[in-house]
């Protein structure tokens, strides 16, 4: 995680210095007059290089008045989902305030911990934390979990924090602590099990459609890898459009991928570019070197050998990037696009 302080007095710099210690790779920006040692140069006015440090860095930490940040980085904001976390200290200490992304940037958790360091309160208000439940924003965090829309999320999140019952129904094993309001129900007796539990609401974690009449938040965890080949030229549609079946077919959500593998020498392949851009995630790019390595596990072919120096694609690629995870779909091959699907075996999805 790349955190950025900014201080512009003396004893914000005092207190950055020891926040240091609890942190040493925090990096610390103030304006000139005050500048000495490691920290780095930021131009005023300083309004003018907020964007920057918020498109740049995961957590901003701001040792100065709550209001003046308000403002800094209110013409910034964009979404939940991609904000970077903002922690306010004052210039004593004597408090941590998580201002913005308390969930999914993750700026609760570290006021929690700055603040335990500092030997000081935290500051923290969402209502979730207050009421000590879980909101489904932090579900879905730790669950390494999409959120399909979150204005749902939001409104089930009300019922969470009003103390109301939320059912759970899930395709996938989960392996967090739920707080008591949260009743796990089947998804072959929704309705029953809605009106024998009062429920309020719904959390539906890798299921594409459940009938009910309350609200519903739909999560799908991305922990599918993508393995691809193709011929030179194929569109994201023509892709797409052989993904698709393949994907209803194992009962998987489109959105459950979490990563696109193919070969170096398809980097540049716009269409496979796309489907990731499309997808929102990454693409694994696999050395022609790695591949040899173990292309012997696979069925292979001559011509494709020829063509880019190595017997096979899709199915090694899939097999290293979801770290030797479990084939669900082997290659499939169709109008010149090779498919396969493997179960990510890497901790919290990450590479």
């Amino acid at each position: 995680m790349k955190v950025a302080l900014i201080t512009l007095t003396h004893g914000g710099l005092q207190l950055a210095d020891k926040l240091k210690e609890y942190n040493p790779n925090i990096e610390v920006f103030t304006h000139k007059i005050c500048l000495y040692e490691y920290v780095k140069l930021i131009e005023l006015p300083l309004r003018d290089n907020i964007k920057g440090l918020m498109d740049e860095y995961d957590m901003l930490i701001f040792i100065m008045a709550t209001g003046i940040v308000v403002r800094l980085i209110a013409p910034y904001i964009k979404h939940k989902s991609i904000d970077p976390g903002v922690i306010v200290i004052d210039e004593q200490g004597k408090y941590v305030i998580s201002l913005l992304s308390g969930h999914l940037g993750g700026a609760n958790e570290y006021t929690r911990e700055l603040a335990e360091f500092l030997h000081v309160h935290p500051v923290i208000t969402t209502a979730s934390d207050v009421n000590n439940t879980m909101a489904v924003d932090i579900m879905a965090m730790k669950l390494n979990c999409y959120i399909d829309d979150f204005e749902d999320a939001k409104i089930v999140t009300s019922h969470i924090v009003n103390g109301d019952n939320i059912g759970i129904i899930s395709n996938s094993n989960i392996d967090i602590d739920l707080p008591k309001q949260f009743i796990t129900i089947d998804n072959h007796n929704v309705s029953q099990s809605i009106d024998k539990h009062n429920i309020k609401g719904l959390i539906v974690i890798d299921y594409n459609k459940i009938e009910a009449d309350i609200p519903i938040s739909y999560l799908y965890k991305r922990d599918i890898t993508l393995g691809i080949g193709c011929r030179r030229g194929k569109t994201r549609e023509e892709i797409t459009k052989e993904l698709v079946p393949l994907l209803k077919r194992e009962d998987i959500h489109i959105k459950r991928i979490s990563r696109i593998s193919t070969v170096e020498v398809k980097k540049d392949e716009v269409g496979i570019i796309e489907l990731a851009r499309t997808l929102k995630v990454p693409m694994d790019i696999i050395t022609i070197d790695r591949i040899k390595e173990i292309q012997h596990l696979f069925e292979g072919s001559k011509f494709v050998e020829k063509t880019i120096g190595v017997t096979c694609v899709s199915e090694p690629c899939g097999y290293i990037s979801s770290n030797k995870g479990d084939c669900i779909l082997d290659k499939v091959k169709a109008n010149g696009i090779t498919i396969s699907l493997w179960k990510d075996r890497r901790k919290n999805n990450e590479y």
